[in-house]
């Protein structure tokens, strides 16, 4: 039988449907479908046309995993959405779900990958996200300053 990397090589690129899902109290779920042109059901969830490119995790034996999502077109609504997060709502990471389909209105993926958003970059005309496996919350954070442990915080 063969892998899914030989599978993937021998057929067309274009039948392999890419959607990406963010995920955050402050806006709730952003689901975009890769290369389409209408809305597009996918495990049950319904995915918004977008155009993006997207760069795998290595699987070189790296420790380190990411994943590099660059919105290249519509990127005005990826600004909206990303402006929500914001104040206090930045003490929660937003959540990446990359995965790839066979068809449309599949139930299950082919392949996902479960990441943190790490980094958001934005210029004139694209939008570039960057996941990893590794909450960036976590890093170099040993404690994370809340009202109810320090009640002077509510005056700031």
């Amino acid at each position: 039988m063969p892998t899914l990397r030989e599978w993937k090589e021998r057929r067309p690129a274009s039948d392999i449907k890419q959607t990406v899902e963010f995920y955050h109290p402050a806006f709730g779920y952003y689901r975009v479908v890769n290369n389409l042109f209408r809305p597009a059901m996918f495990g049950g969830n319904s995915f918004e046309p977008a155009r993006f490119s997207v760069t795998e995790p290595a699987q070189d034996g790296t420790a380190v995993i990411s994943m590099t999502i660059t919105f290249v077109a519509a990127t005005e609504h990826v600004r909206q959405t990303l402006k929500s997060w914001r104040g206090a709502a930045r003490m929660t990471p937003i959540k990446c779900l990359y995965q790839q389909w066979n068809a449309i209105g599949d139930t299950t993926s082919l392949k996902d990958w479960t990441l943190y958003v790490n980094d958001i970059s934005a210029d004139a005309s694209n939008v570039t996200v960057t996941a990893g496996k590794t909450n960036p919350l976590t890093l170099a954070n040993s404690i994370i300053y809340t009202t109810k442990d320090y009640p002077g915080l509510i005056t700031v």
